[in-house]
């Protein structure tokens, strides 16, 4: 019988985090994934941990510095994770903003984001636009639906950023 009960309150367990609802009171951002709009839970820095699995995080300038991060993976995807590397991309030396602003590389759909896909910043830095470094600090961040991100309860981020600066 206690067997079952734990099973039980296993599904539960499961149900409520794919609802949002155990994430209640969580804080909430939005980001990019291939120019598209996606949202997740800060969970917050994994301590000790300076590299997870295949998944990576691209602060632009720095963590929501200047507009929404973005994911090199979603879930249903082979190498998502909720643990995700971070990197910071900066303006390559000799680069200004102007550089990015005419390059093939910036966001063609969101006016607000210079970058809206991981492929597009490792194409920037391919053509020597940015440079990515890479801090060795690994985020929690499950990404969850927008109907979970604004769920009463959890404090969603600001979506307002200031202007980017000539350099990042």
């Amino acid at each position: 019988m206690l067997h079952k009960t734990k099973i039980a309150v296993m599904i539960l367990c499961v149900s409520l985090i794919v609802t949002g609802q155990a994430f209640a009171g969580a804080t909430t951002a939005n980001g990019w994934y291939e120019e598209e709009e996606i949202y997740y839970i800060l969970g917050g820095v994994e301590e000790g941990i300076t590299e997870r699995g295949d998944n990576q995080l691209y602060l632009i300038g720095g963590d929501r510095a200047y507009q929404a991060n973005v994911a090199l993976f979603i879930p249903g995807e082979r190498g998502y994770s909720p643990h995700w590397n971070v990197n910071v991309v900066h303006t390559a030396s000799g680069v200004t903003l102007n550089n990015i602003l005419t390059s093939p590389f910036l966001s063609a759909h969101y006016p607000e984001a210079l970058f809206d896909d991981a492929e597009d910043i490792l194409a920037a830095q391919a053509a020597g636009l940015v440079t990515i470094q890479k801090p060795g600090v690994v985020v929690l961040c499950p990404i969850i639906s927008e109907k979970g991100a604004e769920a009463p309860g959890n404090t969603e981020l600001s979506e307002d950023f200031p202007p980017f600066p000539e350099v990042f």
